[in-house]
């Protein structure tokens, strides 16, 4: 029997960070010859891309491109890649780069030299690895958004024109990735291109997601970005009737390593799914939306005491 590529599976291999499993699965389909082959050129050939930008910043990303392929297809240690990535910019910047750390030398280095040039600049880890998000412009609107606990009135930044959107846009070639971010300010960063906003993608897995970090944040700033993101992912699920998001989530799914919360937050979904049902992986993709609603929100109400992990640990 022939096996159909699936864009979530594809989608799920990136979101943990796995290239290799992503290359090998879109090698076995004929229909994907045109995606793989782009995958030898840039990752096994280094031929990198390039932006619309100066040379100056291009030489820039071509150093962040080349973390990428030390860290995600030379599986090289991540410490030791994020201290490859320190020494050359360190090296393009004419500084001492000796005992400055990386986030910093990001924050106080890296975004100057892009803020001159018109840019901004937010660097640093996502879900465990670096990978800025560089954009050109912001337009600020205002959003009421319904939660599970009320709504809200929450200010969003429409940013545009990207020229780097971190790992998971780059290693999908836009494919996937994150479509926006709250900092704990209370304010949602939305990267306008990647979303209709007029659709549920944007009305429930950005607005309603990144909302739902920020009212937990406020509560508690100190929550854990596996705790958040499961939190979150559970209002996608709640408020979401038009797409299958429990199959996507199942493909994501990965507890293996702690520092990508959103694959974490997948896998504790699931395995709440199956103790709550009493049913495998293959029936849980069957359930209708509205089982999927009314078991998340059992969840999300689960979650406000811990009671879900309590009864994850006792083995139930």
């Amino acid at each position: 029997m022939n096996v159909e590529f699936s864009k979530n599976v594809y989608r799920g291999y990136i979101i943990k960070g796995d290239l290799t499993g992503a290359i090998c699965y879109i090698k076995q389909f004929p229909d994907q010859a045109e995606l793989y082959n782009r995958y030898m050129e840039v990752f096994e050939k280094e031929q990198y891309i390039t932006y619309d930008a100066d040379a100056e910043i291009n030489e820039v990303l071509v150093i962040y491109q080349q973390y990428y392929r030390d860290v995600f297809y030379l599986c090289m240690d991540r410490e030791k890649a994020a201290e490859s990535l320190r020494e050359k910019l360190a090296g393009f910047l004419g500084t001492d780069g000796n005992g400055i750390a990386l986030d910093d030398m990001e924050e106080q280095q890296v975004a100057k030299f892009f803020a001159g040039r018109g840019f901004h600049f937010l660097g640093g880890r996502t879900s465990g690895y670096y990978g800025p998000y560089i954009w050109r412009t912001i337009e600020t609107k205002s959003y009421e958004v319904e939660l599970p606990d009320g709504i809200q009135t929450y200010t969003v930044k429409l940013l545009d024109g990207f020229i780097s959107q971190s790992w998971a846009d780059y290693l999908s070639f836009g494919g996937a990735g994150t479509g926006g971010w709250s900092d704990g300010d209370g304010i949602i960063n939305c990267i306008k291109s990647s979303y209709d906003l007029e659709s549920e993608a944007f009305k429930v897995s950005l607005l309603k997601h990144e909302a739902q970090h920020a009212r937990d944040l406020a509560v508690n700033k100190n929550m854990s970005s596996g705790d958040l993101e499961y939190r979150a992912k559970l209002v996608e699920l709640i408020y979401s009737s038009q797409r299958n998001l429990l199959e996507r989530f199942m493909q994501e799914a990965d507890n293996s390593d702690k520092s990508n919360g959103h694959a974490a937050a997948s896998e504790r979904i699931i395995n709440g799914f199956i103790r709550k049902l009493n049913l495998d992986c293959a029936e849980i993709e069957k359930l209708s939306n509205k089982q999927v609603q009314s078991v998340a929100g059992i969840l999300f109400e689960e979650s406000k005491t811990g009671q879900d992990q309590i009864i994850s640990n006792s083995g139930v």
